[in-house]
């Protein structure tokens, strides 16, 4: 499978000793969810996935 070019710097930020909430955003259709799926099961740490285009109820 491809790999997003920006996955190894978004899993070293993911893994450093002081925990961050990290956001990936950018224009729709560019490949932000391939490359968050990728580090998930990479690293397989826990994770909660949140889409800024769910409809809140």
């Amino acid at each position: 499978m491809f790999q997003r070019p920006h996955i190894k710097e978004l899993t070293s930020r993911i893994l450093e000793p002081r925990k961050h909430i990290q956001v990936v955003m950018g224009p729709r259709q560019v490949g932000k969810t391939t490359l968050v799926n990728q580090i998930t099961k990479q690293i397989n740490i826990p994770s909660y996935f949140v889409s800024a285009d769910a409809v809140a109820f």
